[in-house]
Formats: structure tokens, C-alpha cells, sequence
């Protein structure tokens, strides 16, 4: 399937699927074609039963500027035009969003180069994110006039609180690695020389670990916050039921009760 993209690579190995952005003379931005084919290409990952996560990141020193501005039909001088091509760049950017969001895999965000607009909001909706130490964060909306979007209505607050949100959305300011780390951006900072090894360690880890409890956790992450405690603990009893009828669980169960399994054997070491 890898060959038929033009704009990512994708490629499944050893139970992780990497997708990569690979438009580094467009800064990675994702235009109506890229964004289609990430989204194939993250089907895939969920449909495929070997695929345990899902690692995403940038080809050179970008992870992506966001939108792809250059095609806007500016020449056609119609408003009308342009809002048909944003609305239509736009569906495309959010069943990405959402389907990062809602794949039962945890998604691993490598970012390494700056990560702006869109490319800060896929950052912030995926499960974990590492950086390189010399990646950059910036909302960029407000910068060329337009309202922002790829969720981060949904996940900037969240991940940062309110008034760090609203700092960063309306000042424009940019993040460097060390403050996204501190901000909770991302989970880690690598040096450039370490990067690369410790993305694929990092991921390998996390396509090895248990999925069907991975899948548990994120969804009642994503869904728990805006459930009533009552709910909230309903959802999770009927997790830890399905859990334990899993095949998973007796084997695991069984040496842990032996003392053979040790307390680290299923961390992911960031």
C-alpha cells in the first residue's frame, strides 16, 4: 500500500505503523491530497490486527506548518471560493483529528522540527509526543487571519490550562522544546543525536505493550472528563470485565501471582 502515496510514507514493521509527512519542501504543510492519505494511512494502522501503535512525524527539519496555504485560490478573487476550499481542507483535517483521537492504539507524535497550526494540533491530540531539542511550537492562526482549528479548542485548555491556552493563542508566541516540556506539550526532549534511537525504542515499546488495555485507557481519558463520577466508574467496571475475559489476562495474571513477572516488564521507558 506504501507505494501508492505520493505525499507520506507509510510502512508497518515489527507491530508499529509509521506514517511520515514527506513534503519538506512545502515545510511538510498538508495540502488535500496529504491529508487524504494520512487518513488511508491511519485506516489501515486500526484495521490491521498486528499493528499495536502508530508512530507520526516529519521528513527533514519540519513536522508541519499546518495547512498548506499555497494552494488558496486567492486568484479567483472570490470569498466564496475560498471558504468552499477551506471547508472542504478542513473536513479532511478533522476525520484526520478525530481518527487519530479515536484509533484504539496509542499514536506517538516524533516531532522533529517546528510544529506549527494544524502540526500543533496534531501534536496535542495524540496520546504521547517527544521532541527533538530544537523543535518549536506556534499556533500561527491569528498570524495569517484565520480562526484556529484542528481541535485545539478541544485539546489546547486541556493539555495546558486556560490561560496558558490563551496566551498562546492570542500573543502568537513561540515554544521552545524546553517550555513545551515544561507546558506539557510533549513528554520528553531528545538531543538531536538521540532522537532518532529513542523515537524508535519509544515506539517499539508501545507497539509491544497490550493494545486492548491501551484502547481502554484512552478512550475513558478522552470520554471520562465530561462524565459524571457515577458514569465514569460504570464505563471503567465494564473495561475491567472485558479485560479479564481477554486472553491477555490469565497468563499475565498467573506469573504475576509467581513472582515472574517483574514490576517493569510492561513500562514504556520515554
Amino acid at each position: 500500500m506504501a507505494e501508492t502515496f505520493k505525499n507520506i510514507r507509510f510502512d508497518v514493521s515489527r507491530g508499529l505503523a509509521t506514517i511520515v509527512i514527506d513534503q519538506p519542501r512545502f515545510a511538510n504543510a498538508l495540502d488535500l491530497v496529504t491529508l487524504q492519505e494520512m487518513h488511508a494511512a491511519l485506516q489501515e494502522a486500526g484495521l490491521r490486527d498486528e499493528v499495536g501503535a502508530v508512530l507520526i512525524t516529519g521528513e527533514g527539519d519540519y513536522f508541519s506548518s499546518g495547512f498548506n496555504l499555497k494552494g488558496i485560490p486567492l486568484e479567483k478573487g472570490s470569498t466564496r471560493a475560498i471558504q468552499e476550499h477551506f471547508q472542504v481542507l478542513a473536513m479532511w483535517w478533522h476525520q484526520v483529528i478525530n481518527y487519530v483521537t479515536r484509533i484504539k492504539k496509542p499514536v506517538l507524535a516524533a516531532v522533529n522540527g517546528p510544529a506549527a497550526g494544524g502540526g500543533l494540533g496534531l501534536v496535542l491530540v495524540s496520546d504521547l509526543a517527544v521532541c527533538v531539542e530544537s523543535a518549536r511550537f506556534l499556533c500561527a492562526w491569528h498570524s495569517i487571519g484565520i480562526g484556529n482549528d484542528t481541535a485545539t479548542s478541544y485539546s489546547l485548555a486541556r493539555i495546558v490550562g486556560f490561560r496558558r491556552a490563551m496566551e498562546l493563542m492570542l500573543t502568537n508566541r513561540t515554544l521552545s522544546a524546553a517550555e513545551a516540556l515544561e507546558w506539557g506539550i510533549v513528554n520528553r526532549v531528545y538531543t538531536k543525536g538521540e532522537f532518532k534511537d529513542r523515537v524508535a525504542r519509544v515506539a517499539q515499546e508501545l507497539a509491544a505493550a497490550p493494545t486492548h488495555l491501551q484502547a481502554m485507557a484512552k478512550e475513558r481519558f478522552h470520554m471520562g472528563w465530561r462524565q459524571s463520577i457515577e458514569e465514569c466508574t460504570e464505563f471503567e467496571i465494564q473495561n475491567v470485565l472485558a479485560s479479564v475475559g481477554h486472553p491477555h489476562f490469565r497468563p499475565i495474571l498467573e506469573k504475576f501471582v509467581r513472582k515472574e513477572t517483574r514490576s517493569d516488564t510492561l513500562q514504556v521507558n520515554l
